[in-house]
């Protein structure tokens, strides 16, 4: 007969080797943090995103073999698209209105990654988030790329709201920085 204690010692040592393993679904919706201002558009301002990226963000494996896979709850496009309308509306602009034809800003979500890695216990996160905008505007073509990267440390494996907080505000300050680009802004008063 087999010794009780040493079974369940045994079955304890083997869940923690095999690890955890979860799954975090976090939604992105930017923040808009730029200052009212008066500018107007004469043109309609005609808003469109794309993306060819998954709901897959990512996954984190800590150095003590915790495992989450990172998925997306949202539909991407249309919160940037909406982050970006209400951001021009603050500035002043009316993008429903104006003469044809309009001023189009193509927004591509190109990158949004939640990757780490382990050194020693430590496990290193790296989050991208980057937008690629095409404006055609008063017979003028301005193209930009949009960036923001972090990197972010951890012992254990982080809570869901915390990597969602952290995607969102990379979100955020891209969308930020496309609003506040002063050719984007000069293209469409």
């Amino acid at each position: 007969m087999l010794n009780k204690p040493l079974i369940l010692s045994l079955s304890l040592s083997a869940l923690l080797l095999a690890g955890c393993s979860t799954t975090h679904y976090i939604s992105i919706d930017p923040k808009v943090e730029v200052q009212t201002t008066n500018l107007k558009n004469d043109r309609v301002i005609d808003v469109s995103t794309h993306t060819a990226l998954t709901n897959t963000v990512g996954s984190i494996k800590t150095g003590i073999n915790e495992r989450a896979d990172i998925f997306l709850t949202n539909d991407i496009k249309e919160s940037v698209k909406q982050s970006v309308l209400t951001g021009l509306k603050t500035l002043g602009f009316t993008p429903d209105q104006g003469v044809m034809p309009a001023a189009d800003l193509q927004i591509d979500i190109i990158k949004m990654r939640y990757t780490t890695k382990v050194e020693s216990l430590k496990t290193i996160a790296t989050l991208e988030f980057e937008l690629k905008t095409t404006l055609s505007a008063k017979g003028q073509t301005y193209k930009a790329n949009y960036g923001s990267k972090k990197t972010r440390e951890y012992g254990t494996m982080p809570y869901q709201q915390d990597v969602e907080d952290d995607m969102n505000d990379l979100a955020s300050q891209t969308v930020n920085r496309l609003l506040s680009d002063p050719n984007i802004l000069s293209l469409l008063q």
